[in-house]
């Protein structure tokens, strides 16, 4: 299955989240709509010399093609040169070239004839534009000749329009004496920043359903803040982080990016170190080839979510006898289950500065063996309080809200055990009275598998999707439930 495909499968045309700049779909902001405004606003009153500076990752390519996009079609002739590692008479020869004139002998013969070219242009009533990207690679001496460049003028106006774009060491580089003349001639700065949280939401809505989702895709609020501690707002690593999360939804048939969704896929991007790691608390190793394996096997079956299901190791004996030890006790909520953090409430007393959260997690990070990742979610109102013992989770309240954190087999497991854990789901729903009893468990998550399951998620408060999901499966493992 292609990649065109996964994305099909989640009913998108396209990738909402490319490798490579999209102009096509731009998200403004609305800094970002003012400085792009300007920016448009100096090129066509022909004022000069616009700068245009950001960190890696934060869309400065992607704005120079969506600038040249809104230009097209205009009375605007442009040059873009990418190679900024070409200095001297040699970045003259390419600025010459993308405008169309043919090579020279010289430096003067190539400024001679370029300044004879703009003047003809100007005399038509054209705009010219050079764009110089990567900027910040440019020697002294070619910045000098920007600036003789940007000499070229009528009374009243520039010959030549320079957009100059470039990491920030192209401020430090501007702001030295060699240069102060050419900084002195900028008329427009606009500083690109990374997203803020609160608009982190609205840019996925926005780009999936550019790309067809129609509304069908979201993310919880609890992902977007995930996202944005392991980014920080940066578009390059926000889309490196949310492909791997399409490629998740995909293998599940979900339609809803979850925290723990954001976890494993941060985990996946070397880019992001060990410091977005840490910042969104995941756990286990990277996963590349199993996040890809993942979503090519989206569209034959949804039984990859299902492989932890019933697969957990066998409890540890000691844990296994121990008695239930509540953490946080209140006479509306239940204690904690014999699995919670009886461990290290054994001994010696809990340290009022550890959360009940931080103590499961703890208690279950403890616990994990090399391939499982920890989750933790807030339970529905109305899900049974008759959990069977087990060392698999741990529950807790915090607020008037009931909580569990459990441990997950990573997704090299699920995937070799889809099909097993699959047959188990089935037969607890038919053991539940849910499935048709008559119905032959063939491993695979059809619709009528689907169905039953849903029926099971309403009657506990989920709702009732009918799709895989890590909380479903915990509560179906879990629940020491009856047949209804």
């Amino acid at each position: 299955m292609t990649a065109s495909s996964i994305y099909a499968t989640l009913g998108l045309s396209r990738n909402p989240f490319p490798p490579t700049p999209d102009a096509g779909s731009y998200f403004f902001t609305p800094r970002l709509e003012e400085d792009f405004a300007e920016i448009v606003h100096c090129i066509e009153a022909r004022k000069g010399f616009v700068l245009l500076t950001g960190e890696v990752g934060l869309g400065k390519s992607t704005l120079v093609r969506r600038l040249l996009d809104t230009l097209q079609g205009t009375n605007c002739h442009s040059a873009l040169i990418l190679n900024t590692f070409l200095q001297d008479s040699a970045l003259l020869s390419a600025i010459q070239a993308d405008f169309g004139l043919p090579p020279t002998d010289s430096l003067e013969q190539g400024l001679a004839r370029l300044t004879e070219f703009l003047i003809t242009k100007h005399q038509a009533g054209d705009i010219n534009l050079l764009v110089i990207d990567d900027a910040q690679n440019l020697s002294v001496d070619s910045l000098e000749l920007v600036r003789l460049l940007c000499n070229l003028e009528t009374a009243q106006e520039k010959l030549l329009q320079i957009l100059l774009v470039g990491q920030p060491e192209l401020e430090e580089k501007l702001a030295t004496p060699e240069l102060r003349q050419l900084k002195s001639r900028i008329v427009k700065h606009a500083r690109l920043n990374g997203l803020h949280k609160d608009e982190l939401a609205r840019y996925f809505d926005f780009r999936v359903n550019a790309a067809g989702a129609e509304g069908r895709l979201s993310i919880e609020a609890s992902a977007v803040h995930a996202l944005h501690c392991a980014t920080q707002g940066n578009l390059r690593r926000i889309h490196l982080v949310l492909d791997r999360c399409l490629y998740g939804l995909a293998s599940t048939r979900g339609s809803v990016v979850t925290v723990a969704l954001v976890q494993r896929a941060v985990a996946d991007v070397p880019a992001l170190g060990d410091e977005a790691m840490h910042a969104t608390a995941v756990t286990g190793p990277r996963l590349r080839k199993v996040w890809i394996l993942a979503g090519l096997l989206a569209g034959t079956s949804a039984t990859v979510a299902l492989a932890s299901f019933g697969l957990g190791p066998p409890q540890a004996s000691a844990l296994g006898a121990t008695s239930d030890a509540a953490v946080v006790a209140t006479p509306a909520q239940p204690s904690l289950s014999a699995a919670s953090v009886s461990g290290l409430a054994h001994g010696s007393a809990m340290s009022a500065e550890v959360s009940p959260r931080r103590a499961c997690e703890t208690h279950m990070e403890a616990q994990a063996l090399a391939d499982e990742v920890v989750h933790t979610q807030r339970l529905p109102v109305g899900v049974s309080d008759a959990w069977k013992s087990s060392a698999r989770f741990c529950r807790f309240v915090e607020g008037q809200e009931s909580w569990v954190v459990w441990l997950e087999r990573g997704e090299a497991r699920h995937i070799v055990a889809a099909q097993p854990a699959t047959l188990k789901v089935q037969a607890k729903l038919k053991s539940l009275g849910l499935l048709d009893p008559r119905e032959p468990g063939d491993g695979f998550f059809g619709t009528k598998t689907g169905e039953a399951l849903a029926r099971f998620q309403q009657q506990n408060g989920l709702a009732p999707t009918g799709k895989p999901d890590e909380l479903t499966f915990l509560l179906l493992e879990h629940l020491d439930a009856s047949p209804r």
